[in-house]
């Protein structure tokens, strides 16, 4: 085997690995024989990032929107990480980068999610009040919504993260990835710099307690195939 064909081998065990109609033994076998050939090889990441910014898309939730939803606001950065892209914000829309899949995920995540605080608030709202609260409360529930949220998600990555370190090769496809990611926003985005927030005075503890609470009750899970039915997170209860 030359060394270009063993690069193209492993790009090949990478894909299958990470292919979701694998089963977990064969997604296993292919990273650790990538592994394998890696070693033999000594074989780099740089030399598995394809050139140029090929593989990777950008799409938009939120579009035209002045500020950020408050929810996606704040988990936004918790969403990006579990769904293995970049995330940005234009102006109040959210900015996805990454790997096609990728980015569809943390659309759909976004859609389900700001779906699912709306709807969490309306609910807390009729139940408790005989009218409409202040824009302010509003805000702080959908906040301690995304608070939430947010740190679930991040609980979640990281004990993937250690599923796929006890498995092997996991890791190094998050690598490649991000490379790709970089090379993209270097190309597209040079001179892009960090969304500043708007400022904002302190949320009312009670309504964020609501909505932290309220989140608690959606489920979240990548699908497995397709998307699941509207109004649903995962394996919703």
């Amino acid at each position: 085997m030359t060394r270009e064909e063993a690069i193209a081998r492993i790009k090949a065990l990478r894909a299958r690995a990470a292919d979701e109609a694998s089963s977990e033994a064969e997604a296993a076998a292919a990273a650790a024989r990538a592994s394998k050939i890696i070693f033999q090889f000594e074989v780099t990441e740089e030399e598995l990032i394809e050139r140029g910014v090929g593989g990777v898309t950008e799409a938009e939730h939120n579009a035209g929107r002045r500020y950020a939803h408050p929810t996606l606001e704040e988990a936004a950065g918790a969403i990006g990480m579990y769904a293995e892209c970049s995330a940005l914000f234009r102006r109040g829309a959210n900015l996805w980068v990454g790997q096609p899949e990728d980015v569809e995920f943390a659309l759909y995540l976004c859609e389900m999610i700001q779906a699912a605080a709306e709807r969490a608030y309306l609910n807390h709202r009729k139940a408790r009040f005989f009218s409409a609260p202040n824009a302010h409360y509003r805000r702080s529930f959908l906040i301690g919504f995304g608070r939430s949220i947010a740190e679930r998600l991040w609980n979640m990555t990281s004990e993937r993260r250690r599923s796929r370190a006890r498995k092997g090769g996991g890791t190094d496809l998050i690598v490649v990835k991000n490379a790709l990611i970089d090379a993209y926003m270097t190309e597209n985005y040079p001179d892009i710099g960090h969304t500043r927030s708007r400022a904002r005075k302190e949320p009312d503890h009670r309504a964020f307690l609501s909505g932290y609470v309220d989140a608690a009750r959606v489920n979240l899970e990548r699908p497995l195939c397709g998307t699941p039915a509207a109004g649903k997170i995962g394996n919703a209860a």
